[in-house]
């Protein structure tokens, strides 16, 4: 059964309304952003990245992915500089991930984890006043040893709230950008997204896009929440929700699937 976006948001408002804590708190909903939460704030899709970074000259051959794959086999640590351009923007006042900083500091949710290497929900954490290592901590998946981030993800010690940076940050040139790097992650990673996507799921403009994310991403345990401004028609995500969720469909599109829409429907319904 496929319930309506609106009552899926009323569903989930109500179920982070009982789960809500000061205290890290296992049930507390564990968002999930793809690259379609940044978009608001100018930060390209992929595939616009991807054509912006990789230009069609005359004589280029392949698809902007795989000149992309291949451009960046060579260039190492200097893909900061070559995606900085193009990544980095500054937040915006009406920004959805303001709304998201306010959702977690009064205790709707702990941990986030986001596929997008931009740096827009940090800058909504330090627009809140909140300080790194403090208020929050940052887990840059890509840069930590694989067995050493199941224990940082984890929210038990030291601060409450966690960005978990699956696929790195631009700004240090150590990311999974190329289509090798997403193939799997490393066991003791794999086990830990297949572990925390097991709790209670909210995805937000994220289409699967990547092998080692759709590989790891648990078919079982709490429910799942899929938002996004179209209504998935790919069968990656259609499966997905219909292995993890079998008698309820929980997809929030339209105007309320936006982020913004999404965020500010949360918050009308928690914080009003």
């Amino acid at each position: 059964m496929t319930v309506s976006a609106q009552d899926t948001v009323g569903f989930l408002v109500d179920h982070m309304k009982s789960a809500r804590s000061d205290q890290p708190r296992e049930g507390k909903p564990v968002f999930w952003l793809g690259a379609g939460c940044s978009a608001h704030d100018g930060v390209p899709l992929n595939a616009e990245l991807l054509r912006l970074a990789m230009p069609d000259d005359r004589g280029t051959w392949g698809s902007p992915q795989y000149r992309f794959d291949v451009f960046c086999d060579n260039l190492g640590a200097d893909r900061a500089d070559f995606l900085a351009p193009h990544i980095t923007r500054p937040l915006r006042p009406d920004s959805p991930y303001h709304g998201l900083t306010r959702l977690m500091r009064a205790g709707y949710a702990d941990v986030v984890f986001t596929f997008n290497i931009d740096d827009l929900l940090e800058q909504a954490f330090q627009a809140a006043g909140l300080r790194e290592r403090v208020d929050y901590e940052v887990v840059l998946v890509p840069e930590l040893l694989p067995d050493v981030v199941a224990r940082r993800i984890s929210p038990r010690h030291g601060p409450r709230l966690r960005i978990v940076k699956l696929h790195g940050d631009h700004r240090w040139g150590i990311n999974y950008m190329t289509s090798t790097e997403i193939t799997r992650y490393p066991e003791a990673i794999r086990k830990a997204v297949e572990t925390w996507s097991g709790q209670p799921a909210v995805v937000c403009g994220y289409s699967f896009f990547h092998l080692n994310v759709l590989e790891a991403f648990s078919r079982k345990g709490s429910y799942m929440v899929y938002a996004n401004l179209q209504f998935p028609d790919a069968p990656m995500v259609l499966s997905l929700m219909s292995a993890r969720n079998p008698k309820s469909a929980w997809f929030v599109d339209g105007d309320l699937g936006s982020f913004g829409g999404f965020v500010a429907a949360l918050e009308e319904g928690l914080m009003p």
